[in-house]
């Protein structure tokens, strides 16, 4: 519990402070502030008198992690100081109408000088070529003076609110340098009233829809907005995504089906309460960077502003905590395990979202030699009145023998075919051909992080056709915001879902006889939903009972081995199962019919 904790804090000081969708999934950076209807200058008087909110234990563990987030990730690489700007990607985000200080959140106790209803502007540097963050050998200043270095490559400036755009300069003791200004997005948000009733500490039902009026400005009627809510895990307070809207000209239903599938972690069983709650709508824009020099070429940031309300949650919703489907298929060559997971609404479109599938990963790997646990076996004699006794000690190992490269082909060709089939008739949709999505420059751009994950250890790899295996650890630039590198795959391509099959070989031994574990590991991912979340259709493991392998394979034993056909009939199973779940679960709909 505290490890995650801790490594989620890391992140909030990290990783979510480049824009506040990249934030947002590390629970907010920004809001709105306590009351509209004050003025700015009123709202700048209290500043500094105005108490800051949060428990004491969410205090000291926010404390101790951004006093120690440096020090871990340089420990392990993943945090260094550079004065070489061409190696590092920048990250911005310009900021207005703070929420207040009092709410607590664990995003503002990372800061120093957070200002309600002020603005925030967030220069995140992270590395180009690996995953990792940067602090800068040099300075970095907003609009002429030093900006406050967080933690892990992140840089701020607070401000009371203003219009006016804020320049960024970086100067490195290399002597390299780069300057822009970033201005805040021309259309701000003002909530009027909630469920009619205007001010704070609205009464809440979250078991039923909940009006927000809003004061929308000329040409902002089309721009989609992000409603979310601040909620209390364990004495830290964080926000939590409600749901995106298309755009509105006055008004926002949020319908009941949205509190019950808030963006909470996938299958979390920690507590959660809404007392001393926040409603907040935001939007984000995508702008481009002005006033270009030096290093970098004009990119674009994010724009964000917010408003909303203090809440009394009258009843909490009943959360959805995703949808599983699983179970246990028997077979002649022994039983096949299967789990299949939908995430909650908020972040896993509908299955009939899927008209046009790419696939961006299809592998085969695994392990090539166990040893068994050894054996011992005693014996006395006695010479002379003297017993001595012999003790043999036998070990077992096993081995998979040497697999020529044509067998693999043929047998990922022999897989592709076979399972992207199934997947084209199971949910409707099309599956493009591998070369119009390995031509894209999305998926070019990570190709060359296809190296095992950390805690993978595999002794062969094999890939179908020019597919990579891709990693995890990504740089970060190209896992957060909208213009990700699946988001680009799936613009450049055409597709609107993009697959990733990865079939795991185990080399076991089972009643003394050495045989080969498959196992199938399948998601399929989606269009991101609002400015900067990826969404998630399902993940899927399959695991199917050790087979026995002969010493020369050939692709028909390899199709065998790997129990192609049982495994393919129980994909079908999954897939079938988890959309009726869906079907019969409803919220999907409800919640992807908002936009």
């Amino acid at each position: 519990m505290t490890k995650k904790i801790y490594i989620s804090l890391l992140l909030v000081a990290g990783i979510s402070f480049s824009t506040q969708a990249q934030f947002g999934k590390l629970k907010g950076l920004v809001g709105g502030k306590k009351d509209t209807a004050q003025s700015v200058a009123d709202t700048a008087k209290k500043v500094g008198k105005e108490k800051s909110g949060g428990s004491f234990f969410s205090k000291a563990i926010i404390k101790i992690a951004k006093a120690s987030s440096g020090l871990v990730m340089s420990a392990t690489g993943q945090l260094i100081t550079t004065a070489d700007l061409g190696i590092l990607t920048p990250m911005v985000a310009s900021s207005t109408n703070l929420y207040p200080v009092g709410l607590g959140t664990a995003d503002m106790q990372f800061f120093n000088g957070w200002r309600s209803g002020g603005n925030l502007t967030t220069v995140f540097f992270t590395q180009k070529n690996k995953f990792g963050m940067a602090k800068i050998d040099g300075t970095v200043t907003i609009d002429g003076k030093p900006a406050d270095y967080v933690s892990t490559g992140v840089y701020v400036s607070f401000t009371d609110a203003s219009n006016k755009p804020s320049k960024v300069e970086v100067v490195t003791r290399s002597g390299q340098k780069s300057s822009f200004s970033i201005a805040p997005t021309p259309f701000a948000i003002k909530v009027k009233s909630i469920n009619g009733v205007a001010g704070d500490h609205v009464p809440l039902d979250l078991t039923k829809d909940v009006v927000v009026e809003l004061d929308v400005p000329a040409g902002a009627e089309h721009l989609p907005l992000h409603v979310k809510m601040a909620v209390n895990q364990i004495g830290i307070k964080a926000f939590y995504d409600v749901a995106n809207f298309k755009g509105t000209s006055g008004k926002l239903l949020i319908p009941a089906a949205a509190f019950r599938n808030m963006n909470f972690s996938p299958g979390t069983k920690l507590l959660f309460n809404f007392k001393d709650s926040y409603l907040s709508v935001d939007r984000v824009q995508d702008l481009t960077v002005t006033d270009v020099s030096g290093v970098y070429e004009p990119f674009q940031y994010g724009a964000i502003t917010q408003d909303g309300r203090y809440v009394d949650v009258t009843k909490e919703p009943v959360l959805n905590p995703g949808l599983t489907v699983k179970g246990t298929e028997k077979f002649n060559n022994g039983e096949v395990d299967y789990n299949f997971y939908k995430p909650v609404a908020y972040v896993s479109r509908p299955f009939d979202h899927i008209k046009k599938l790419g696939v961006i990963s299809f592998s085969v790997r695994g392990t090539t030699y166990v040893q068994g646990k050894d054996s011992k076996s005693s014996s006395s004699y006695s010479v002379g009145g003297t017993t001595y006794t012999s003790t043999t000690t036998t070990t077992t190992w096993a081995q998979f023998p040497a697999v020529s490269d044509e067998v693999w082909a043929g047998t990922l060709a022999s897989l592709y075919k076979d399972f992207t089939a199934a997947a084209t008739q199971e949910l409707s949709a099309d599956v493009l051909p591998v070369s119009t999505i390995t031509a894209t420059e999305g998926y070019q751009s990570v190709s060359p992080f296809t190296k095992d994950d950390e805690s993978t250890s595999v002794n062969f790899s094999h890939s179908y056709l020019d597919l990579k295996e891709i990693s995890a650890y990504m740089p970060i630039s190209e896992g957060y915001s909208s213009n990700t590198a699946n988001m680009r795959i799936i613009k450049q391509s055409g597709a609107n879902a993009l697959m990733k099959f990865t079939f795991d070989m185990q080399i076991a031994i089972e009643g003394g006889k050495p045989v080969m574990i498959p196992k199938l590991g399948f998601e399929i991912v989606g269009e991101n939903n609002g400015y900067a979340y990826g969404t998630k259709y399902c993940t899927a493991t399959i695991t199917g009972k050790g087979v026995r392998f002969p010493k020369n394979i050939s692709v028909a034993d390899m199709e065998q081995v790997i129990r192609k056909s049982d495994l393919l009939s129980t994909f079908r199973k999954g897939l079938q199962e988890l959309k009726a779940k869906e079907i019969q679960n409803g919220d999907y709909k409800i919640v992807w019919d908002l936009q």
